[in-house]
């Protein structure tokens, strides 16, 4: 019994390590989900999730500072956007010691919504590509891109 308990509490521990490397490795990451809101019309939600002690820069950065988050759906099949991209909380607004210039960031988790509409008549496909950068207080990720694809719209 005493070796179940210890092997057990050594699996747990390998567990939390390897969760936080692999965090390490990709502190930002991104998710979407869809949330239909009648047959024809729904709700795509991008979730950034954010390690402790890392950041995800803003839409709006200065040319001489790092890349900004960018978020569009050019790639979509079948859907009309309606309205803006929307986060669900303003940045913060920071004097950056790296860059020198004052930078917009996400300090932690935060969600974007994008309101959508499908065509009648075809077979849709929501396509978010995201290209975005973070840093942290001593580095910063080279810039990267995503793409979060959904095809399985149902109410």
């Amino acid at each position: 019994m005493k070796h179940l308990i210890s092997r057990s509490l050594l699996l747990l521990v390998l567990l939390v390590v390897s969760a936080g490397a692999a965090m390490a490795q990709n502190p930002i990451r991104w998710r979407m989900t869809v949330k239909m809101t009648s047959a024809t019309e729904g709700v795509a939600t991008l979730r950034a999730v954010v390690a402790p002690g890392w950041h995800l820069y803003g839409f709006d950065l200065p040319e001489d500072g790092p890349r900004p988050t960018a978020i569009n759906f050019d790639k979509s099949e079948g859907v009309v956007l309606k309205g803006a991209l929307t986060p669900a909380r303003k940045p913060l607004s920071v004097d950056d010691p790296m860059f020198g210039v004052r930078l917009s960031w996400w300090d932690a988790d935060v969600t974007f919504t994008q309101k959508f509409k499908i065509k009648k008549g075809t077979t849709p496909r929501l396509e978010a590509t995201v290209s975005y950068m973070g840093c942290n207080d001593q580095t910063c990720l080279p810039p990267k891109t995503e793409s979060l694809v959904f095809t399985s719209f149902s109410k």
